[in-house]
């Protein structure tokens, strides 16, 4: 059981092992998914895009050099409506069960529903917490599957235990799922029709439609002051996502106070990026022990023993 509030701050790279893309990679994934000429898209599925208007948007995504398809909307809000079909169209398709639950020893999912081990009726009582960038539901699905057979509870009673680890998609997310009651729900599946999109293209928010001004960004301030451990696995320490946080991007300190300690991956980055994200911000990046800039979220978590003292 965790017992030391504890929140772990999820980036496109804790989403990866189970099949999502990364922010360059979804990038890649809606070039392909708006070509047209390349017959990777059914323009039908589009709600009210003309293919004048999806190869519009083709174009001036490619030629943006932007590292994300986020990014380049920020910039570019006249294809805000288009960017978020696209992009749901690609993420939806990235929704196999199958990929929770490989049981190949590899799933940090799995890790982190061992370390909430507990009897059902204590499952309630651990003190996590975690804010997400990604839009997908893989987590809580898996979390919730896995409690439910673990359990062999009710749906209703797995549902109400998973309710109390809160889980913040910070900029929205594919659709509320079927276990939280939500009318406009959506299942956990890959299947793409235009019920589909419209529901998780309606919940997807881009930045530069105020989104930092939202009360999840205030709460998930509240939650990291109130907690003695944070995480942030599989992120890039952007300076603007750092900032919605409440971390100021050229402080030692964040804008709120935190007495708990602050861990972070460090997969892909170099020695001096890791070096600049802990004087910057006071986050433990990697280990001083050892390299961690190939240790994938599993093997960070274990070798590091972030959730070890929990």
């Amino acid at each position: 059981m965790i017992t030391k509030p504890t929140t772990l701050i999820l980036g496109a790279g804790a989403s990866a092992p189970f099949g999502f893309p990364t922010g360059y990679e979804l990038l890649r994934r809606v070039m392909e998914w708006a070509n047209i000429n390349a017959g990777c898209t059914n323009p039908n599925l589009f709600l009210g895009f003309n293919r004048a208007e999806i190869d519009e948007f083709r174009e001036a995504l490619r030629r943006s050099g932007t590292t994300s398809v986020d990014a380049f909307l920020e910039h570019r809000p006249e294809f805000i409506p288009i960017g978020k079909e696209v992009m749901s169209m690609a993420l939806i398709q990235c929704e196999h069960e199958p990929h929770l639950f490989k049981r190949d020893g590899k799933s940090w999912y799995e890790y982190l529903f061992n370390r909430l081990n507990a009897r059902f009726e204590e499952f309630d009582k651990n003190q996590l917490n975690i804010l997400t960038f990604n839009y997908d539901r893989s987590l809580e699905h898996f979390l919730f599957t896995a409690l439910k057979h673990t359990s062999g509870k009710s749906e209703e009673e797995c549902a109400n235990k998973i309710k109390s680890i809160p889980i913040i998609h910070l900029q929205g997310d594919l659709g509320a799922l079927p276990y939280t009651g939500v009318v406009s729900a959506r299942p956990y599946n890959s299947n793409i029709s235009l019920e589909a999109l419209n529901i998780a293209a309606r919940r997807i928010k881009i930045i530069h439609e105020g989104i930092e001004k939202e009360p999840q960004f205030a709460q998930a301030q509240k939650i990291l002051s109130d907690s003695d451990v944070i995480c942030f696995l599989g992120f890039g320490y952007h300076p603007l996502n750092m900032e919605r946080l409440g971390f100021k991007s050229h402080s030692m300190l964040p804008e709120f106070d935190i007495t708990g300690n602050i861990y972070g991956s460090s997969f892909g980055l170099t020695h001096a990026e890791c070096n600049q994200i802990s004087d910057r911000y006071r986050i433990n990046i990697g280990s001083p022990q050892f390299d961690c800039s190939n240790l994938d979220v599993l093997q960070y978590l274990r070798e590091t023993g972030v959730l070890h003292g929990n």
